[in-house]
């Protein structure tokens, strides 16, 4: 039975919850709620010592309580585990590293729901795929992309943006490419890029296709995903999903063509326009109006003289 450890990375509001949904319907496959634990692994080993030490395990364990995922949240109940349960896991393995532990962690929870396989999805890891590879040298990666013109409106609706459809664009321009150029250092069986908009618009074709890839069987009740899934979001994260638990929609696909004005799909296509033609979505090739960039040089230049001019009189 295949083993390997599944990381859905993504921007976020690309679908990676939908994804999880779907994939953890499979009987041998769990994957909880985002864990963010890739800061563990970017701190310096040496940071916890020899962890055959069992004093020195618990200097990681203590660190692993804390989950920055979420305000004032643990991660042992995000895995579903005890605090005993998670220390007896972590114990029972005698980590040589932070990345051993960290599996165990995973391992135990998926254990205690009778499953074999374990999986992680936090859409910030997107940014770590080298180093979760190296961590996890078995691991597979799915990367699920959508037009950045929708998740600019997903985002700004959650207010992880301002206004600035330019800074929504700026966001998911890294995170893209970031994923891009981490799965572009790994074998083509251990890197797989689905695209949101196939998997609204043909999800079991995506699905038998993805699971192929996964060594992970394909079960018709991945497509029923929505059948209790508000039960599997935290309560931080229901504000984001109240449509989850409804059947996928392909209305939702290039909601920015509705949503979305003209300037500002000038905005995002001028600065995220060539990524989008790369990944293989249409641009409407709209441009900044003129007097718009005009007002804006002006404003952006005014902006310091201005403040300069009110220290100056403010000293008269």
């Amino acid at each position: 039975m295949e083993k390997s450890p599944i990381f859905i990375v993504g921007c976020d509001r690309s679908g990676t919850t939908l994804l999880r949904l779907m994939l953890i319907q499979s009987p041998i496959l769990h994957i909880p709620q985002e864990s963010m634990f890739v800061y563990l692994l970017e701190r310096d080993p040496e940071n916890y010592g020899d962890l055959t030490y069992p004093y020195q395990r618990w200097f990681l364990i203590r660190d692993l309580q804390t989950n920055p995922a979420t305000p004032e949240s643990f991660t042992f109940p995000i895995f579903n585990l005890t605090l005993e349960e998670a220390e007896r896991a972590i114990f029972e393995v005698t980590p040589t590293h932070v990345s051993d532990a960290i599996e165990a962690l995973f391992k135990a929870s998926a254990s205690k729901l009778n499953k074999q396989r374990w999986g992680d999805k936090s859409p910030r890891h997107v940014k770590y795929i080298p180093l979760l590879a190296e961590s996890f040298p078995h691991a597979k990666f799915v990367h699920i992309i959508r037009d950045g013109r929708d998740v600019a409106i997903s985002i700004r609706k959650a207010k992880w943006v301002s206004n600035n459809m330019q800074e929504a664009a700026t966001y998911w321009k890294q995170r893209v490419k970031a994923g891009r150029l981490g799965g572009s250092t790994l074998s083509k069986d251990r890197y797989y890029e689905v695209y949101y908009e196939q998997l609204v618009y043909e999800p079991e074709k995506t699905l038998k296709e993805l699971c192929q890839w996964l060594n992970l069987d394909y079960t018709a009740q991945m497509l029923e995903y929505y059948k209790g899934a508000q039960d599997r979001i935290s309560e931080q994260h229901k504000s984001l999903f109240q449509l989850i638990d409804q059947p996928i929609d392909p209305s939702r696909v290039s909601a920015w063509k509705r949503s979305l004005s003209a300037l500002e799909i000038a905005d995002f296509e001028s600065v995220a326009g060539d990524l989008l033609v790369e990944l293989g979505y249409e641009i409407t090739g709209l441009k900044i109006p003129l007097p718009v960039q005009a007002i804006r040089t002006l404003r952006n230049n005014l902006g310091p003289l201005s403040y300069k001019l009110r220290r100056f009189f403010s000293k008269i």
